[in-house]
């Protein structure tokens, strides 16, 4: 073990080498180079230190400025050192406020420097400092949230891998900061960013996403659980429907671990008495559970994905909504008919490909057979066809075009469910108005009005 007069000869040698970095330009790149080399072998004599955790804290508060002007250099190879000697002084244990203000000041400048692996060694760095400080992020994860959110932007794949692994260890000790990955940034016109990265042109990208994502909701406690998984769970369904089989299989298993996640809970608060034997209906009730508490959230984020006016982000959330829909219970789908069968409205008023409206028939005939009774379905839809309704364009659209979708659901309707007398009656009586010649090609209502008899 090193005496303190040491420590302070190392200190201040450190001292004597770090003064070259005063100037932060290009200047003396040689004499830069070795004295940045040398500083790093200083360094490593007190990690030799039984006492190594209170003398790198020691060395780096008498550093701090230092350091920190070392992290704007002008030379690459200066501020990846730089990133590189903060990892080696990390330790388990509290550090000082202004010292976690240090670590947090050159992770912010590494995570938008232009050189790339600079921004790979910042990601570890969070990484770190996220397992070893876990207080100080907790107490600053919105700032730690946007610090990493340019290596999730980043133009290099891998970058943007190591961004996804630096936001999950953020994330797992607080959540809080997730909020502002999912908000569209108005003053950069950015889109949200976790919802873009389902579209990453790289596999690896996506994979570790989804990973990083059930992971994350595995790992979180009941309340984060599901105060958190309502922006999740969206994101995850999407990848189930991913282009690539691999992706696919890796997100399934994500949400397979959720669900088992899930269930657990129930087992744990008591509401599930044993669990399900097979395991495929442990992760449907654990899912299902799941959707249940993230309902009124996730559904809203959901239905504004369907009326993306990109074919296939529209299909995708179509698909992604059916998934959704497919663990909805009964109850969540009458108290939320209004909102399904108006944004069901808009993209199909908006669609330009037949898939797409294969793809809203199908949601609309799932929804039909998990509701109580298909007449609350009507009464989301018939009062459309009011006369108020479509002369005061109260949906948005043109009368036409309303009374165009609303017959279209309606003979989708008489084909899905079957006839009672009372139904029959409510879908001819709203048919037989004699303004809706105005709007529709009587010979479309005559085909309707067979199709009933």
């Amino acid at each position: 073990m090193q005496s303190i007069d040491e420590i302070a000869q190392h200190l201040k040698t450190i001292s004597s080498h770090l003064s070259i970095f005063e100037d932060a330009s290009t200047r003396e790149r040689p004499a830069k180079r070795r004295a940045m080399e040398a500083v790093k072998r200083e360094t490593l004599h007190v990690k030799d230190r039984d006492d190594a955790s209170t003398a790198a804290i020691a060395l780096l508060k008498s550093q701090r400025d230092s350091m920190f002007m070392c992290s704007n250099s002008a030379i690459e190879n200066v501020r990846e050192q730089t990133v590189d000697i903060l990892k080696s002084k990390l330790t388990p244990g509290k550090i000082p406020v202004k010292t976690g203000e240090l670590f947090m000041d050159v992770m912010e400048v590494a995570g938008n420097d232009p050189y790339s692996e600079i921004q790979k060694q910042c990601a570890i760095l969070v990484l770190l400092y996220a397992k070893d400080q876990p207080k100080s992020v907790d107490y600053a994860c919105e700032k730690m949230v946007r610090l990493i959110m340019p290596m999730l932007l980043h133009k290099h794949a891998a970058v943007r891998v190591k961004g996804i692994k630096a936001m999950e260890a953020v994330l797992i000790v607080s959540p809080k900061g997730l909020h502002l990955l999912f908000e569209y940034n108005e003053q950069l016109d950015r889109q949200p960013v976790v919802p873009s990265l389902i579209y990453d042109n790289s596999a690896l990208v996506r994979d570790n996403l989804f990973i990083v994502l059930g992971s994350l909701l595995c790992s979180w406690g009941p309340r984060d659980r599901y105060q958190y998984g309502e922006r999740i769970l969206p994101i995850i369904l999407s990848g189930t429907l991913d282009d690539l089989p691999s992706v696919q299989s890796t997100c399934k298993a994500s949400l397979s671990n959720v669900g088992r996640s899930c269930t657990q809970d129930l087992l744990d608060a008591d509401i599930l008495k044993e669990k399900p034997a097979d395991d495929k209906q442990v992760i449907t009730t654990g899912l299902k559970h799941l959707v249940h508490m993230c309902y009124d959230h996730s559904v809203v984020y959901m239905l504004q994905g369907i009326t993306d006016f990109i074919t296939v982000k529209q299909e995708t959330g179509l698909d992604s909504l059916k998934l959704f829909l497919g663990y909805a219970s009964a109850d969540d789908l009458v108290k939320s008919i209004k909102k399904l069968v108006h944004y069901l409205f808009i993209a199909f008023a908006n669609h330009t490909e037949p898939t797409t409206e294969h793809k809203i028939y199908e949601i609309l005939e799932l929804i039909l057979h998990q509701l109580p009774s298909p007449e609350i379905y009507l009464d989301a839809l018939l009062p459309r066809f009011e006369s108020k309704s479509l002369t005061t364009e109260t949906n948005g659209y043109p009368g036409n075009v309303t009374a165009r979708v609303v017959l279209a659901f309606l003979k989708h309707f008489v084909k899905t469910v079957t006839m009672t007398d009372s139904i029959r009656k409510r879908i001819l009586a709203s048919i037989d108005r004699p303004y809706l010649c105005e709007y529709i090609d009587k010979v479309k209502v005559d085909d309707l009005r067979a199709d009933l008899a």
